[in-house]
């Protein structure tokens, strides 16, 4: 078993000694199965393992934790119970860093140079896209929570990209599959699945919404997406803003709106 601080294995581990397409094993805390990409079953991972390649799996067991370090000095802290596999994360202008398929994992993420580093998190229902930041994901069974300890990241559910959030520091956020995610509330406040908007209808008006109106009551809902964002400050391929300045946050949306 190897236990050492995490700066000390920086130093020891230098970004050009590591090739592309690994990551330093840079601490092992008990018991850690390892299933390397051309295996077919998991074994305990060998204590002179120094590497894990793109599409190895890790699995945690009780009470146990690793930590992996990236070519840029980055790191990754896996909790007990956790299993991740190791994506491609060098390749494209987006790096996949890993796919968090169950567990909880911390993030600390470097801004070399004052440069953001463009790597994104996967989870069988998130995406998280990463801008040089400290961060942490914790994916069970249908649902992810992503908690901001610093700077920001952006994320969406699987399959519905242009519902992004956006979460500062000390911001978190649930994400269940097939929905997008969960207005974003502080890290010391409960999460709330379905945010509900109150839509009363005034005496002598017509029950029926217009398409005005309608469109009012969907941005309130869509208020932290890309589609209701004056400006997109983790732009990609899919993103979408809109001019409107109007936008707000109120607990209840009366109908007609006065």
């Amino acid at each position: 078993m190897r236990n050492s601080t995490f700066g000390l294995l920086l130093l020891l581990v230098p970004t050009a000694a590591l090739a592309q397409g690994t990551v330093a094993v840079s601490s092992v805390v008990g018991s850690v199965e390892w299933r390397p990409v051309t295996a077919a079953r998991f074994a305990p991972l060998p204590v002179s393992t120094q590497m894990v390649h793109v599409g190895d799996q890790i699995h945690t067991g009780a009470g146990a934790n690793l930590i992996l370090t990236l070519p840029d000095t980055s790191y990754i802290v896996i909790s007990e119970n956790s299993t991740v596999t190791i994506q491609e994360f060098w390749a494209g202008s987006t790096r996949n860093l890993v796919d968090v398929v169950v567990g909880k994992v911390r993030f600390y993420i470097q801004r070399l140079g004052g440069k953001p580093n463009p790597y994104r998190v996967q989870t069988p229902t998130a995406l998280i896209a990463v801008r040089g930041t400290t961060f942490e994901v914790a994916s069970y069974a249908k649902q992810t929570e992503v908690s901001c300890l610093e700077g920001r990241v952006a994320v969406e559910t699987v399959g519905l990209p242009d519902r992004e959030v956006i979460l500062e520091a000390g911001m978190h956020t649930l994400v269940y599959a097939g929905a997008p995610p969960v207005i974003p509330v502080a890290l010391n406040e409960s999460l709330i699945k379905n945010r509900v908007l109150q839509v009363v209808r005034k005496d002598g008006e017509d029950a029926v919404l217009t398409a005005k109106t309608a469109a009012a009551i969907d941005r309130q809902i869509r208020d932290n997406d890309r589609m209701n964002r004056t400006t997109d400050s983790l732009p990609g391929s899919n993103s979408s803003i809109t001019t409107d300045t109007q936008r707000a946050k109120p607990a209840t949306l009366r109908y007609p709106p006065e």
